[in-house]
């Protein structure tokens, strides 16, 4: 293996984990549109009503909010090592 190759390895892994974190940011984006959309929007025009908006402003914290404790909830049984399972 060259000198170049080894060089480029941890930025290439880099690059790789930047791009995964992208795409799943854009997951959980594809995610909240389609659920609140749904939720809030009736029929689409030229504007959001203030109903609409209010609706998908606490759809979107609601969405975030569970998706954040959920995170959190994994990221603390597997700091756990999986020892008590509540499941």
């Amino acid at each position: 293996m060259s000198q170049q190759q080894k060089v480029a390895s941890p930025e290439m892994q880099q690059f790789i984990m930047q791009q995964q974190a992208k795409a799943q940011l854009q997951q959980t984006i594809s995610r909240l549109t389609e659920e609140c959309w749904g939720k809030c929007i009736g029929t689409p025009g030229n504007y959001m009503t203030g109903k609409e908006q209010a609706c998908m402003d606490n759809c979107a914290r609601r969405f975030l909010e569970s998706t954040q404790f959920v995170v959190k909830y994994f990221q603390a049984k597997a700091n756990q090592g999986g020892q008590h399972s509540d499941f």
